[in-house]
């Protein structure tokens, strides 16, 4: 059981008592949790719903690393931020965000990881990468490196090889220890 205190800095809503479930199963020994924060496809009033989104999602995130950190498990659990896409760069007509697919951001922390490594660039509208453009194969690339695993080999599915990752991208060596 955890202190009220603790309990209180996750907070007392799904994604606090989700992010705090998670740190208990890894301490138990899970090897993979996910938690979501949804609700962000805010195609209207974009300000007034993410006042609240995103100080919940920080807030929480913040303890949760700092709790992982704490108790020794940060070094052995990689940690990503994503969505499936950005956001528009620029307010719609409903002061909303639209789906945005040609550049966003992904977080990532804990074991392999660089602290404060930062890779790519937009222009500055933030329409366009102009530095160092990556996708999901160099994400997973760089996910199983982070862990550990030589993303190049195969794995096999009924005698058949399979790549671990794609095979034409490579892992995100600047962010990796």
């Amino acid at each position: 059981s955890e202190s009220g205190k603790l309990a209180d800095r996750y907070g007392k809503h799904d994604f606090g008592r989700h992010c705090l479930l998670s740190r208990r199963l890894l301490e138990g020994g899970a090897t993979f949790v996910k938690v979501s924060h949804t609700n962000y496809d805010t195609h209207h009033e974009n300000f007034d719903f993410h006042i609240e989104q995103l100080g919940e999602f920080d807030r929480t995130f913040a303890t949760l690393l700092e709790d992982l950190d704490i108790r020794g498990l940060l070094d052995s659990t990689l940690v990503v931020v994503m969505s499936e896409f950005g956001r528009t760069p620029t307010i719609n007509r409903n002061f909303g965000r639209d789906h945005w697919g040609t550049a966003w951001s992904v977080a990532m922390g804990g074991c392999g990881i660089q602290k404060g490594a930062v890779v790519g660039k937009t222009n500055a509208t933030g329409t366009a990468v102009v530095d160092r453009e990556v996708n999901g194969g160099h994400l997973f690339h760089t996910y199983l490196k982070a862990l550990g695993f030589d993303s190049k080999k195969n794995f096999y599915v009924d005698q058949r090889p399979l790549p671990m990752a794609d095979p034409k991208a490579s892992p995100i060596e600047e962010i990796l220890l």
